[in-house]
């Protein structure tokens, strides 16, 4: 029998229909999905550029660290062979006292000790064995023993006690990697450094690799210009002795957990050149890795550098799996919504007797959304609120009434209010999904920082009737990258810029000085006058306070727009924008006398500090940023020739 027209075109009404119902619910699922995927991939590379910057932040740290170490040791041997240069003889007593009283053991951690090895010709071995004997010293004799054109003999070291018993006498030229770096020290007249060796003052416990690093002594009033000249006037060196772990200890600060850290004695990272590592478990393939090399005294270290757990746990990783099974979540109830939605206008058109049913998928859907652990909006066309869910009224601690509408809008910051308003009004217009971040006051009365995603809502007719969005907390995320980029700008003793971001700044102001050729402005460079006295005088925590001393000072002086730098150790540079070299040298000034007149008390003692400084212009005739920094930093070296405690223009300026 024929199916009339009018039956055929009926039955393929329900066919119609069902498939518009399932597309859109799928379409909704699949840019819901898309869109969370979009989300978790964008914050997993940001997770893994914070850390690797965070990585590489750490890893500049250490190196500056082991240098900051390795040069005040320098110091220290530097100090000691000023003693010599003092006098035509050290005598035991004075060179003892000397040593007792920088505190080796309380200020200098890893050093075994500061000596003198003194050259010993094989014509004069027996009348040098037969005058330390006399000095109270029986058993004296020079060793290892054996024959040699000439000897050396450690004759002073200090402290005299314990481990240190072990190396008195001993002819360290004797043994080729020290006197490698004894050569080295002699004929470049400056430190020597050796490769891995075993201390003589190892016992049978403890065992650890070390180095010794040395600095020739030459007899006073000798010519030292070349290398013929300085083997012919060396008498001996001043040397330290230093055991690799003992060194090492504290250097990393509070969260050396987080790198593991091995140092090799050569330029390649051979297992039998390696002298320290602090992990013996095998490294994990997640591990980020870097190598670095430092050089001093005619060695090379290759330091190679792994991260640890717990730096990754310190840079939160849980951001992407919240966001993804959020997101999930969120995409899931859209999906659920939509098919509500598109069921409930159905059922507008149908029986009441179907309005039961809808109402209990209506009340399953709020049920979930309200279960769902993210903050879940819905909005008309109008950009009017019309539900949210309970977790955002828990959060932000207010009614459904007070919310809907424009009333949500109360609690977004009033410095991001206008911004946001334009952002979701410029969305709802295109009808495309949107994901905002802004700060929204909780319960509580603090700002949060959420990140808001949108999806558009449309009927069976794709008809615009809204949106639906979800909220989500990142303030955790947002205090990571401010933490993170305060670490990687700022110098942690001053809070001052650290020498990379100011140098940036410096290239900002000069690029603005090429916008505008009318404009100059100041660049100082400052170093604090005889800081290492202190430092070796006083101790490291003497330096410390010096430091944050003056920095407290610069504050005070400077203004809101200039820029000050902490370049390394005592050295300074500010940037004075919009000033002249008049202008600058005043502030200069004030800020050298305000110093000079405010010493330091610092463990019931008081420290007088001072400054040099010196000045040079930038402006939109200046070769390059770094040239200009070169100006003020050879103005800086006239004030420190002048006598310190002064001011001095750049002489390209004068």
């Amino acid at each position: 029998m024929p199916i009339p027209h009018g039956s055929r075109v009926a039955s393929s009404r329900p066919w119609r229909s069902r498939l518009l119902v399932t597309g859109s619910v799928y379409l909704i699922l699949t840019v819901g999905l898309l869109i969370t995927v979009v989300m978790w991939y964008a914050t997993e590379r940001t997770i893994e550029r914070n850390t690797q910057a965070y990585f590489n932040f750490r890893v500049n740290h250490l190196m500056e660290s082991i240098d900051k170490r390795l040069e005040t040791y320098q110091q220290v041997l530097y100090g000691a062979r000023g003693l010599f240069a003092a006098s035509d003889a050290v005598e035991r007593g004075e060179f003892r006292e000397y040593i007792s009283a920088m505190h080796l053991d309380q200020r200098y951690p890893g050093i075994q000790g500061v000596g003198f090895s003194v050259i010993v010709p094989k014509d004069k071995k027996d009348s040098h064995i037969r005058n330390l004997r006399e000095q109270g010293f029986p058993d004296y004799q020079i060793y290892p023993p054996g024959e040699r054109e000439s000897y050396t003999s450690i004759i002073y070291l200090e402290p005299f006690a314990g481990r240190n018993l072990r190396a008195f006498s001993y002819d360290m030229f004797s043994e080729p990697v020290r006197r490698q770096a004894m050569i080295f020290a002699r004929d470049n007249n400056s430190i020597g450094l050796s490769g891995k060796v075993t201390l003589v003052q190892e016992t049978d416990s403890d065992i650890q690799f070390g180095f010794l690093m040395y600095l020739p002594v030459y007899r006073n009033g000798q010519p030292v210009g070349d290398e013929q000249q300085r083997r012919a006037n060396i008498i001996g060196w001043v040397y330290a002795p230093f055991r690799i772990k003992d060194f090492m200890a504290g250097i990393g600060g509070e969260r050396a957990g987080d790198l593991h850290l091995s140092i090799y004695d050569d330029r390649q990272a051979s297992q039998s050149d390696l002298m320290y590592s602090d992990h013996n478990q095998q490294i994990s393939e997640q591990a980020l890795s870097t190598t670095r090399q430092l050089s001093l005294g005619g060695r090379t270290w290759t330091l190679v550098i792994h991260s640890e757990p717990g730096l990754q746990h310190w840079l939160s990783r849980y951001h992407p799996l919240i966001i993804l099974v959020n997101g999930v979540i969120l995409s899931l109830l859209l999906a659920l919504l939509m098919r509500q939605l598109i069921a409930h206008e159905k059922a507008l058109s149908l029986a009441a007797a179907t309005n039961h049913e809808l109402q209990e998928s209506e009340a399953r859907f709020r049920l979930m959304a309200d279960s769902a652990p993210v903050m879940i909006w819905m909005a008309d066309v109008d950009q009017s609120a019309i539900w949210f869910n309970k977790h955002w009224l828990d959060f932000t601690g207010r009614t459904l009434t007070e919310e809907t509408g424009h009333g949500w809008l109360v609690s977004v910051d009033p410095a991001q209010l206008e911004l946001v308003g334009k952002l979701l009004n410029w969305h709802f217009q295109l009808h495309k999904p949107f994901s905002v971040e802004f700060r929204l006051r909780r319960f509580d009365g603090e700002y949060r920082w959420i990140i808001n995603t949108g999806v558009p809502r449309f009927d069976e007719n794709t008809n615009f009737v809204g949106f639906i969005g979800s909220c989500i907390d990142i303030t955790q995320h947002k205090r990571m990258e401010e933490e993170l980029w305060e670490l990687a700008t700022t110098d942690g003793l001053t809070g001052f810029f650290n020498r990379r971001h100011f140098l940036v700044r410096l290239q900002e102001e000069f690029n603005r000085m090429q916008r505008n050729a009318e404009l100059e402005s100041a660049v100082l460079m400052l170093d604090l006058d005889y800081f290492k006295r202190i430092n070796d005088t006083h101790g490291h925590a003497a330096g410390d306070a010096v430091l944050k001393h003056f920095a407290d000072i610069i504050r005070r002086q400077q203004r809101k727009i200039d820029v000050v730098g902490r370049l390394g150790g005592e050295e300074f540079a500010i940037i004075l924008p919009d000033t002249d070299l008049s202008e600058a040298r005043v502030f200069a000034e004030r800020l050298r006398k305000t110093l000079a007149d405010s010493p330091l008390r610092h463990q019931n003692i008081f420290l007088e500090v001072t400054v040099s400084i010196g000045i040079a212009l930038l402006t939109a005739g200046s070769k390059n940023p770094d040239s200009v920094l070169s100006e003020a930093d050879r103005a800086l070296y006239s004030a420190k020739e002048g006598g310190r405690n002064r001011v001095v223009l750049s002489p390209a300026q004068r």
